[in-house]
C-alpha cells in the first residue's frame, strides 16, 4: 500500500512536467505550416465535439484556430516555445470547459514529433519512445513506470515524407480520445 501511495505522489508532483512539451534540438512539424484537420474528441466512448482545426506555424509560433461546423470560431491559441500557451480568442463556453488547455496540451502531443534518430528519451519521470506497428503507422507513446499515460498513432498515405493524414490521441486514464483528419487537396 505504501509503494502505491508512494507511485502517486511522485505521479502527482511530477504531473506539471507531463503537460509540456519535451524540449530537445531537432523539433519538426510535419504538414504543420498551414493545415486544416477534421477534428473529433471522444470521451467515455461518446463523441462530444466535431470541429475544423486550422493549425498554422509563424517561427517559432504555433498557431490554432478551432472552428466549428458551420466555420464559426471558437478558439484561438498561440503557443510559443512549447509551453508558453496564450488564449487569443475564445468564446466562454470553451474556456469554461478547459478546452483551450487540453487543445494545446493535446496539439503539442500530436504535432512535436520526435526526429528519426530518436527512438526513447525520457522527461521528468515519463518515457516516450517511438514505435512502428504497421507499415502504414507510426506510434508515439508516454508510460511512468509501466503505466501507459497517453499514445499518439500517425496514419500516413503512401509516402511518409510528406506527413502525417491522421493522428489519434489517446488518453486511457481519462477515457478520452482525439483525432485529426487532414483535409486533402481537392475536397
Amino acid at each position: 500500500m505504501r509503494w502505491i501511495l508512494l507511485i502517486l505522489i511522485v505521479q502527482f508532483i511530477s504531473g506539471c512536467s507531463i503537460n509540456k512539451i519535451p524540449e530537445y534540438n531537432d523539433q519538426h512539424f510535419p504538414c504543420v505550416e498551414e493545415s486544416l484537420w477534421k477534428l473529433t474528441i471522444e470521451k467515455w466512448g461518446t463523441e462530444r465535439f466535431t470541429g475544423i482545426l486550422a493549425v498554422r506555424t509563424l517561427g517559432p509560433d504555433f498557431h490554432l484556430v478551432l472552428l466549428d461546423a458551420t466555420g464559426i470560431k471558437l478558439l484561438e491559441i498561440a503557443m510559443s516555445n512549447g509551453s508558453d500557451v496564450r488564449v487569443v480568442s475564445a468564446l466562454n463556453v470553451m474556456r469554461d470547459r478547459g478546452l483551450p488547455e487540453y487543445l494545446s496540451k493535446s496539439t503539442s502531443r500530436i504535432f512535436d514529433t520526435m526526429s528519426d534518430d530518436v527512438k526513447c528519451f525520457r522527461h521528468g519521470f515519463i518515457r516516450i519512445c517511438k514505435k512502428k506497428p504497421a507499415l502504414d503507422v507510426e506510434r508515439k507513446e508516454a508510460r511512468f513506470g509501466p503505466f501507459w499515460v497517453w499514445s499518439v498513432d500517425y496514419f500516413y498515405s503512401k509516402d511518409v515524407t510528406e506527413g502525417f493524414v491522421g493522428a489519434v490521441l489517446q488518453e486511457p486514464w481519462k477515457r478520452s480520445k482525439l483525432t485529426l483528419e487532414l483535409f486533402q487537396e481537392g475536397y
